[in-house]
């Protein structure tokens, strides 16, 4: 099987999830969107299932001390990973 990582990136309120909103359902064998965690308050409108699993700083220094993070970033003190397991 070949493996192609797509990476859609921009700045923050650039429609980058409305893109992946409309690439997933095309082909969801294929597609996959990957876990991204967050320290951040979760906003009234997102839940578990959307974009982002919400952790605490906590959890965040414990999966990252185990290696299973990667791609790091902090926006506005705030801890941004993806992780690959």
């Amino acid at each position: 099987m070949n493996n192609l990582l797509v990476v859609i990136s921009g700045p923050s309120g650039g429609g980058k999830g409305t893109v992946i909103n409309k690439l997933l359902p095309r082909n969801p064998d294929e597609y996959k969107r990957i876990s991204t965690y967050t320290t951040r308050p979760r906003r009234p409108d997102e839940d578990e299932q959307g974009q982002y699993s919400f952790i605490s700083q906590q959890e965040y220094d414990r999966l990252f001390v185990q290696g299973r993070l990667m791609a790091c970033s902090r926006v506005d003190g705030r801890s941004y990973r993806c992780s690959y397991t």
